[in-house]
């Protein structure tokens, strides 16, 4: 089974992104909590191209 690796300019591509989930994660230590979260988003073209991400951080904008 082949592999096809081609190569489009995100520029000719029309791409939407859903967000999947958002998750607090909460770290007890001795000084407190600390909070942080992670989301995963969605992206394609709504044509058979899509791809996903996950990400960390320690607050929402």
């Amino acid at each position: 089974m082949a592999i096809n690796n081609r190569v489009k300019i995100a520029n000719d591509i029309e791409l939407k992104d859903r967000l999947v989930a958002i998750n607090r994660v909460t770290k007890v230590t001795k000084g407190g909590r600390t909070f942080s979260f992670s989301a995963i988003v969605v992206v394609g073209n709504e044509d058979g191209i899509i791809g996903w991400g996950l990400g960390k951080a320690g607050e929402v904008t």
